[in-house]
């Protein structure tokens, strides 16, 4: 349904060449609601992040079976992530029809985002691409500010900034797919037992932070994120706050893999 929320979800101290992490994401009593998978891929100085979050069961089968992929390439430079692209794809099928019982009027409803990085010149082209059966439309733009980061390479690279990834004040820091207007990113801390009224399982030796991206990420209404982390930077649990038609929705590891 409006799908999950893993965007933010797959954090690590180390570049090892592959990395991949699978959730769980869930909601009250709708139980498991999709899937998310994220992996980085590290060869000869270069990178590739990859999410994909999908909805499972009946969420599915209300949201047109909604897929949502992000994908971030680039540079590792001095053991830190410099972003060439970002995307950001939305696919979901869609009944055009007046009688919704109509399936031949069903269509895939697409939308897709780029982001393309220029350091040198110090800007971000963004390309919005919209599909609609036979409608395609596309814009393209500069935006108005300048971010070294997206959204999935600024979480991999956050160890640069917090070592130990203990938040102690509200920081803002930057980055191309969040806030439309600026790019900010808002981080605070967050205690365990904050953390225990959200979700439920063993939050101990974990880490916890809020992130709000002041965008609508998975469709929530401002992207108002907790996670909770392991002393290596893997993201164990996370609840995103204020989701449509979901209220909050949870993600919760259940496999990672180094290579």
């Amino acid at each position: 349904m409006r799908n999950v929320l893993i965007v933010l979800l797959f954090l690590n101290t180390i570049f090892a060449k592959d990395i991949s992490a699978t959730y769980k994401v869930s909601f009250g009593i709708f139980g498991q609601i999709g899937i998310a998978k994220a992996s980085l891929h590290v060869k000869n100085n270069r990178y590739k992040i990859k999410v994909l979050a999908k909805s499972t069961g009946f969420a599915s089968l209300i949201s047109g079976g909604r897929t949502e992929s992000y994908e971030s390439k680039g540079e590792v430079r001095d053991g830190i992530l410099l972003p060439d692209t970002y995307k950001k794809i939305i696919q979901k099928k869609v009944n055009i029809a007046d009688d919704i019982s109509d399936k031949d009027k069903t269509v895939i409803k697409k939308y897709t985002l780029i982001y393309k990085f220029n350091h040198k010149e110090r800007k971000i082209i963004a390309t919005k691409i919209k599909i609609k059966g036979k409608n395609r439309s596309k814009h393209i733009e500069v935006l108005k500010f300048y971010a070294k980061n997206d959204v999935l390479s600024l979480f991999f690279n956050l160890k640069n900034i917090f070592p130990d990834l203990r938040i102690k004040k509200r920081y803002i820091l930057h980055a191309a797919g969040a806030d439309k207007k600026s790019g900010d990113i808002k981080l605070f801390p967050a205690t365990k037992k904050e953390f225990s009224k959200l979700i439920s399982g063993k939050l101990d030796n974990l880490k916890f932070m809020k992130v709000i991206l002041s965008d609508k990420i998975f469709s929530s209404k401002k992207g108002e994120l907790y996670l909770a982390l392991d002393e290596s930077g893997i993201c164990e649990k996370a609840v995103l706050k204020d989701v449509i038609f979901f209220g909050d929705i949870r993600g919760t590891l259940i496999e990672k893999t180094y290579k």
